[in-house]
């Protein structure tokens, strides 16, 4: 799908992440803010129908199409010298300039994982840091083997810092990190 942004008329206010797996049952709910708060009636969830789908170039690309076919005042894709086209990955959101839209947040709702958690682990924590990163939620315990320490991921805004992991991003390493503190809390044992 190939289309016309004029770059005077149109803003950049969020990103579609192209890492992140999701799972039969999970749910993207896309929430669009203007000046004054959520708009209600532009936000909207995409359910994610089978594991398939929830390949992060999958569920992007519906997302990003979603956007262009149902919201007149924003567009999703990837800038290229012959117009906006829906990628599979890398897709960016646009809102037109004059529409008041200023900044588009993705929340991921993990049923799938909360249900398996749910079921086998007993043992105080979901996950045990770096495994799995990219897939943490708001509420999810990590343990991290060096501090021997169990941290609760914390809700959104935060959650987007929790899911970073690895090398590059160690300012928000639970307990270690500079910032850590932003995006974790400390569960006492």
């Amino acid at each position: 799908m190939g289309g016309v942004l004029p770059a005077a008329s149109w803003l950049s206010v969020g990103t579609l992440s192209s890492y992140t797996q999701l799972f039969c049952g999970d749910t993207v709910e896309v929430e669009v803010y203007d000046h004054q708060g959520l708009v209600q009636g532009l936000s909207f969830k995409l359910h994610i129908k089978s594991d398939l789908h929830g390949e992060p170039q999958n569920w992007t690309r519906d997302l990003a199409h979603y956007i262009n076919t149902h919201i007149p005042l924003m567009q999703a894709g990837k800038l290229t010298e012959h117009g906006l086209i829906t990628a599979y990955r890398g897709n960016e959101i646009f809102a037109c300039s004059n529409s008041g839209i200023c900044e588009v947040v993705i929340n991921y709702k993990c049923a799938a994982k909360q249900q398996h958690r749910g079921q086998h682990n007993n043992q105080g924590y979901d996950h045990i840091f770096p495994v799995d990163h990219e897939l943490y939620c708001a509420g999810d315990r990590v343990l991290h083997l060096a501090t021997g320490k169990v941290y609760r991921c914390k809700p959104w805004p935060y959650t987007e810092l929790c899911r970073l992991g690895g090398n590059n991003h160690e300012q928000y390493e639970p307990g270690l990190g500079l910032n850590w503190h932003t995006a974790w809390q400390e569960i006492e044992s």
